[in-house]
């Protein structure tokens, strides 16, 4: 099962974004070994979403839900203090940013065998992160500085 972190899905589902057609290529790459999200990137997309759109309660839940939906990703709940606590056992050797740290630790803590992402931090650091914690790093040629 591969991790899709939220700029995979607001690219995806995004015919305008500069990433789409790449993000498109990604998935069609990894969806049959099965995508997951955590939470971390519902919360995520409803952040992105509230700031762009003027829709209410129910139309933005609906969008995040379509979001993961049309990208064919299952939302699976990871642990709060098992994540924090592994974020910081691992932030000295990953030296991520915050949030990216917690959606890599939390494809670690799913079983991912990998997470795809956009973003240029992690993928500058995919081998650490590949030898720290077993995960692959998927993206397309032009990661960019979204997280």
């Amino acid at each position: 099962m591969i991790y899709v972190d939220t700029n995979v899905v607001v690219s995806y589902v995004n015919r305008r974004d500069p990433l789409h057609e790449a993000a498109e290529r990604l998935v069609a790459r990894l969806r049959s070994r099965g995508l997951v999200a955590s939470q971390l990137v519902v919360l995520e997309l409803f952040a992105v979403y509230s700031r762009v759109m003027k829709v209410n309660d129910i139309e933005l839940e609906a969008i995040v839900e379509y979001s993961l939906a049309t990208l064919g990703a299952r939302v699976e709940q990871v642990e709060c203090v098992k994540l924090f606590a592994e974020a910081q056992r691992y932030a000295h050797v990953l030296r991520l940013r915050t949030l990216d740290l917690l959606h890599v630790v939390s494809a670690y803590l799913l079983g991912a065998e990998g997470i795809a992402t956009f973003d240029r931090d992690i993928v500058a650091k995919s081998t650490t992160i590949e030898e720290t914690l077993g995960l692959r790093v998927y993206t397309s040629p032009q990661p960019s500085n979204r997280s």
